[in-house]
Order: structure tokens, then sequence, then C-alpha cells
């Protein structure tokens, strides 16, 4: 489905020639900006000769070392600024963290639907201390033909994202799935596009917001 959004062809673990990863994304949403955070775990080689394994592993560890791995590239295109790779374990097989910040949800949003080439609209309001985000993606629009896009080594399957409040509580949505408390918002597998276009929304209240 996130492939389908975005009109971009979704990789599951792969970053280049051999390399396998678990990777997890996580959105914090907050009043000062939106902090994309991505977790790349037990980066390893499975080239079948020692030699190649080793070549491979260590061109990810220069390339992860100066920030210029796939994952921090791809945020760099988005937009985000700063960009900044964060080593979780530095021995075999490798961990680590990619952080980008970006204005704010609208700003994001916006960013991937370019970088996909995907026609839709993003409002990002607030009333009071309620902030409403609401996208409508065109299912049917995108590139002619593949190409190099960020959205391409940031999005895979929907259970790797999560959207987290740094402050208050989400008090609705649609296309999302909301935890108890209110502050995780996952993206829901069952929601259906109308007309070919997918709408999605997410409302939040901020901290102490009399919101019922």
């Amino acid at each position: 489905m996130i492939s389908r959004v975005l009109a971009a062809t979704a990789m599951s673990a792969v970053l280049t020639g051999c390399l396998r990863e678990e990777v997890s994304h996580t959105i914090y949403l907050g009043p000062s900006g939106v902090i994309w955070s991505a977790i790349e775990r037990d980066v390893r080689s499975d080239e079948r000769l020692p030699a190649d394994r080793l070549r491979e592993e260590h061109d990810f560890e220069l390339a992860a070392g100066g920030g210029t791995h796939p994952m921090a590239k791809a945020l760099q295109r988005l937009g985000g600024r700063p960009v900044t790779t964060t080593w979780l374990r530095r021995d075999r097989p490798f961990s680590v963290m990619t952080e980008a910040r970006f204005a704010d949800a609208r700003e994001l949003v916006l960013a991937v639907l370019r970088d996909a080439q995907a026609q839709g609209d993003v409002t990002l309001l607030t009333d009071g201390c309620q902030t409403k985000l609401t996208i409508r993606v065109n299912l049917e629009s995108g590139p002619e033909s593949p190409g190099d896009h960020a959205v391409d080594a940031l999005f895979t399957d929907l259970a790797r994202y999560r959207f987290v409040l740094t402050e208050g509580r989400f008090i609705s949505a649609d296309g999302f799935v909301l935890e108890e408390d209110g502050a995780v918002a996952i993206p829901d597998e069952k929601k259906s596009p109308a007309d070919g276009i997918l709408t999605l929304a997410l409302t939040w209240a901020s901290e102490g917001c009399n919101s019922r």
C-alpha cells in the first residue's frame, strides 16, 4: 500500500548489493518540528565468499561513518536538515540510527510526494489547541518509469512505521490505528482509497488541552 501511495518501488531489506538489515522508522511529531528516525539493525552481507563479505561490510561501515549510506542520502534528498548518523553497534552485524529534522509534518509529506512524483495535497491546520494533518494522494499518479527516488530507500512495509507525539495525544485518525495511550499512531493496512484517491488524517491535541 505504501508503494502504491507513493508510486514507487518499495525495498524490503536490501541496501546495496547483498547487504541485509532489519529497519524500523519512527516519525516524531513535536511543536518545534518533525524528526524522522530510522534504525538499521543487524546490517550484514550475505555474500558467499568471506572476502566479498568483508569488502561489502567495510564499504557500508565507511559510508555510514561519513553519513553517505543510502538511508542518510535519502533523507537528505527529502530536505531533512540536519541529517545525523549514530552508531548503535560498530561490530558486525552493524546497527546505526539515522535522523533528519523537518520544519513540520506538511513539509515532510510534501517532500515525499514530490520525490515520488505523486499528485496530492497536504494541509496542516491548528485550531486552538488541536492540530489536524490531512493527506490526499492520487494513487494513479506517479513516475512513468522507474528512477532514482529517495522513497525507494525509505519505504518498506507498513508494520515498520510509527508516528509518535513528543507532547499531547492523538484524538482521532483516518487511515491510522491509535495505541491506547494516544501517543502513537500506526498506519492502518485496511484503509482503502475511494475513486483512486487515498485520504489520511491525524488530529492531535497539545498537552493539557480540553479536547473532549
